[in-house]
């Protein structure tokens, strides 16, 4: 009787056989991608980021997970699996597929978790005739669905899917699941270059209007509309700002020359005769000097000022002055000519604001301090002391949740005195004092435990106010 000699080596010990020059090499590879392990960890920690829908996403995704978070325990049983398995077959090459397994079990998963299995359904939709038209719309026998939700007063029938985000049947456009009102089903139309705006919403038009979202423009003259780019649109009557955080159709700009408009940044813009900024004419501006600062997107300068915003400042020009905080770019810094000090809007602060010590007391609020005072803007808040100065968390109420993750825009105080923006508040109990938003009522709200100074009571509120 021959007896099977035993494996030589730290590799061969491993595979239980004596493996080839090359798959020694291809065990040190496959042992050296462990390195790179750490950082698909950290990767697939964002797998359970987005909302699960099912059990069976939720199954999926963790399949995904443990595959790429088991991978150095299950890689040397795999390899040792695999080379035994290519002996027996007398095909070395099987070996090298052993990378293929957790690659395929990975994409496995992951199809099946985008699959339609893994998607939750509309209650109570009807399952022999669903279909999904998108990611977003669906349509059964008697509904159309925008994600779960039952898009009221739709016709199945006659519903299609316009964009990713617009659908029509015919007699109703929507955006997203929002109606929009007036819009002609018939006419319709969401141009191809619009469909993947990022930072603005698409703008689609029918016959007699353009729409942005579910916003109608109120175009006066259709014929002469011209979109010039993602943020600006202009007809031979007015000018219209297309960015995502105005109110679209609100607050009309009449243009002042059609044929010389011409887009400056995302925020300013001019013709012949007037300088925009956003949905406001720069008062005063000169239009042949107008230049959008370097770098920015909310400054800039003609032959007679600077200008922050639609908002013209006494600073002839910037060049010529003091700076600090210009890291992060002038929405942070401070300027001064050895007797003027300026904030970040380009106000004057007032005499004897201390240039050496001045800085924004939280970023993105309008409350700046020095060493010895605190001030709104430009106006200098009287008893305020810097060193116990705080803004109060902005409470964002939702039908079931609340939250404080940010810093409100008009409330603060320094441990005794409470301020709203520059004006002191009289008779505050600044130990349960609470300020914040309710989305249900889209109203401010700021109350203490003895009275309500901004808002109306709701069952919501007093729950809040009692600390439930």
């Amino acid at each position: 009787m021959i007896l099977a000699s035993k494996p030589k080596g730290f590799i061969g010990r491993i595979l239980g056989g004596q493996p080839t020059m090359f798959q020694k090499l291809f065990f040190w590879f496959m042992v050296a991608s462990l390195l790179m392990w750490p950082l698909f960890f950290y990767g697939s920690l964002f797998i359970f980021d987005a909302p699960i829908h099912t059990t069976f996403d939720e199954v999926c995704r963790w399949g995904m997970f443990l595959t790429i978070a088991l991978y150095p325990l299950y890689l040397i049983p795999l390899m040792r699996l695999w080379f035994q398995a290519s002996r027996r077959m007398g095909s070395k090459w099987f070996f090298y597929t052993c990378p293929l397994v957790p690659v395929s079990l990975f994409i496995v998963f992951a199809t099946l978790a985008s699959s339609e299995y893994a998607k939750m359904k509309p209650e109570g939709y009807d399952s022999s005739t669903f279909k999904r038209l998108n990611d977003w719309y669906a349509i059964d026998v008697n509904h159309a669905y925008y994600g779960n939700g039952i898009l009221e007063g739709a016709d199945p029938a006659s519903f299609k899917v316009l964009s990713e985000n617009y659908a029509a049947d015919k007699d109703h456009v929507w955006y997203i699941m929002y109606l929009i009102d007036g819009a002609d089903p018939s006419t319709f139309v969401v141009p191809e270059r619009n469909r993947s705006m990022i930072f603005t919403l698409p703008l689609a038009h029918d016959g007699h209007d353009y729409y942005s979202g579910q916003n109608a423009l109120h175009v006066v003259d259709i014929g002469s509309f011209v979109q010039k780019d993602h943020n600006w649109a202009i007809d031979r009557k007015n000018v219209y700002f297309l960015g995502i955080d105005v109110q679209i159709g609100e607050n009309t700009v009449p243009i002042g020359d059609y044929d010389t408009f011409r887009v400056l940044s995302d925020y300013y813009a001019a013709d012949a005769r007037y300088v925009y900024y956003r949905n406001a004419i720069v008062e005063g501006a000169d239009p042949q000097t107008f230049a959008v600062l370097e770098g920015e997107q909310r400054y800039g300068q003609d032959k007679n000022r600077v200008y922050c915003e639609a908002h013209g400042s006494s600073i002839r020009d910037l060049n010529a002055l003091k700076h600090k905080n210009t890291k992060n770019g002038m929405w942070d810094a401070f300027h001064t000519d050895g007797t003027t000090v300026y904030n970040p809007e380009l106000m004057e602060m007032p005499a004897g604001t201390d240039f050496a010590t001045i800085h924004r007391v939280e970023r993105y609020r309008d409350w700046y301090a020095d060493d010895k005072r605190v001030y709104y803007e430009n106006k200098l808040l009287p008893g305020a002391q810097p060193q116990t100065f705080m803004i109060f968390p902005s409470h964002y109420v939702s039908e079931e949740h609340v939250s404080n993750n940010n810093k409100d825009h008009y409330y603060s105080c320094d441990g005794n005195l409470v301020f709203y923006r520059d004006s002191l508040m009289q008779g505050v109990d600044v130990p349960s004092f609470i300020c914040g938003y309710d989305y249900v009522e889209s109203q401010s709200f700021a109350f203490d435990k003895n009275r309500y100074y901004q808002g109306t009571p709701n069952p919501r509120l007093e729950k809040l106010r009692q600390g439930k």
